[in-house]
């Protein structure tokens, strides 16, 4: 991830200048249904599994590319999404759109994002409708985690985004475990994955430090243990359910959803969706993110159903990176944005 987050970004647009815009750029999108509406008519042979959600507990977490679409998700559905668990992203809409900016500035850190214009872009924003009102995000809770040797989302870009959540979220609300000694670009486990120190496939790392874990205590309080060994089920749902012509939108035909037994026998659950990063969907690391990240473990005692969305690469995002800066859509941090339009419409379409 660590070469590939770069590369990507200069393959995308054949060396730095501005992405393309896709062929639907100057097209008005079109408005979304409420959440408890949303939820489409189902394919006979490709069933969506459903479950008692209490869609009033959504979360979101992610890692890179999946940090940046956390962030962009709690931001415009902040009327439902209670909390986000951000590792190595940056503020909302930070790349403005442009390749370049996302490189240099939401990557690089050099210069860092300027978050007061970030912030006033926002208000705007849910000012003209295209995201709730930023009044949903006092009530939220929020988890930052950077690594000290993170070389592809620079440390600042986490303090930015720190200063960024302050000016809508209490500071009560914000824990942010900055720069733990001999941390790379990784998702933190206790023990799996590569070594902490380094950015390398799958990007899930054992670090003596249970991230997932942390995280959710931050955006859901007290906890039970986690389960020693998951007992649920990882069930695939059909993403071009919810989507037209998935594929042109660097999204995979499937997802993955972790649903724990008490779950799957009726009870009424939380639920959480994580976005991985580049270079981290199913395709290219296989279960190492969505079935060793360390979700599942506290998921599964917790009555919580963990969702993870899936990308695909394409032509415009060779790494399979989560949108954050207009390959696929210059709605790409909006309610209306093609990949989170989409997720939004599967959370709906997975409830009861």
């Amino acid at each position: 991830m660590r070469a590939a987050f770069a590369l990507l970004l200069l393959v995308a647009c054949g060396g730095g200048g501005a992405a393309a815009p896709p062929d639907d750029a100057g097209k008005k999108d079109a408005p979304l249904e409420p959440l408890d509406a949303q939820a489409p008519d189902v394919a006979v042979d490709a069933p969506v599994p459903k479950y008692g959600l209490d869609l009033s507990s959504v979360t979101v977490s992610g890692l890179s590319s999946g940090g940046f679409m956390a962030v962009q998700f709690h931001v415009a559905f902040s009327s439902f999404v209670s909390g986000a668990a951000i590792f190595a992203g940056g503020p909302w809409d930070c790349s403005k759109g442009s390749v370049s900016t996302a490189l240099t500035t939401c990557a690089g850190g050099s210069p860092p994002p300027d978050t007061a214009s970030l912030v006033t872009a926002t208000n705007a924003a849910a000012q003209a409708g295209d995201i709730d009102p930023v009044a949903g995000l006092s009530g939220t809770r929020v988890f930052l985690f950077g690594g000290a040797d993170d070389t592809v989302v620079n440390p600042v870009v986490m303090d930015s985004l720190d200063a960024y959540y302050a000016s809508f979220v209490p500071s009560g609300s914000i824990d942010y475990v900055s720069r733990r000694p001999a941390t790379a670009h990784t998702l933190p486990t206790l023990a799996y994955g590569t070594p902490c120190d380094e950015s390398a496939t799958p990007y899930v790392a054992k670090c003596n430090y249970d991230g997932a874990g942390a995280a959710l205590a931050q955006l859901y309080g007290t906890l039970a243990p986690p389960a020693a060994t998951p007992t649920g089920t990882i069930v695939t749902v059909p993403q071009t359910d919810f989507t037209d012509d998935a594929g042109s939108h660097s999204l995979s035909d499937t997802a993955y959803l972790y649903v724990p037994t008490s779950c799957a026998s009726g009870d009424t659950c939380k639920l959480h969706v994580s976005f991985h990063g580049c270079l981290q969907n199913a395709d290219d690391v296989g279960d190492a993110y969505y079935g060793h990240a360390g979700f599942d473990e506290w998921a599964d005692t917790n009555h919580l159903v963990v969702l993870y969305p899936q990308t695909v690469k394409t032509a415009s995002n060779p790494e399979a990176c989560w949108d954050f800066w207009g390959y696929d859509s210059p709605s790409f941090a909006k309610k209306t944005g093609p990949q989170m339009a989409m997720v939004r419409a599967m959370i709906a379409g997975l409830a009861k």
